[in-house]
């Protein structure tokens, strides 16, 4: 009977450190994929510039915590750090190419949100980057390609 109380505090602690968010994509859903830019804040993007057929796109790789993409204008590439916490998600600054194009615009907003991610959601095919502002909208919001 003494042993009771300690199994039954173990059991409950146990059991009281499952996962409680199980809408929570794992780092593994947003690593190797490429995620095709959709929205830049308040601006929806259907194709870019340079072809109606491509389209601006971020990829995470795990092995490396490389980024690599395509803006509207020039292709990018930096480094990425997942946080301890459940979505926590930090972007260094992007080196790019150089061409400009009528969207440098939308390009200048896009490379310069990117390091201001703070967390980011994935939410069935989509992905949302958030900024340090704690707003519940997003900067930049991606669709799922592969």
């Amino acid at each position: 009977m003494r042993f009771a109380l300690p199994v039954f505090c173990f059991l409950s602690l146990a059991a009281s450190c499952q996962r409680l968010d199980k809408n929570v994509e794992p780092a593994a859903k947003l690593e190797n994929t490429r995620w095709m830019l959709v929205q830049v804040e308040d601006i929806p993007v259907a194709t870019s510039s340079y072809s109606e057929s491509a389209r601006s796109y971020l990829e995470f790789t795990p092995e490396s915590k490389k980024t690599t993409g395509r803006a509207p204008c020039n292709a990018f590439s930096g480094t990425y750090t997942l946080g301890s916490t459940q979505g926590a998600l930090t972007i260094g600054g992007q080196a790019s190419t150089k061409a400009t194009c009528p969207a440098q615009n939308l390009e200048d907003r896009y490379l310069n949100a990117l390091p201001q991610t703070v967390r980011y959601e994935i939410s069935g095919d989509e992905l949302r980057l958030y900024g340090p502002d704690n707003s519940l909208r997003p900067k930049l919001v991606f669709s799922k390609t592969r």
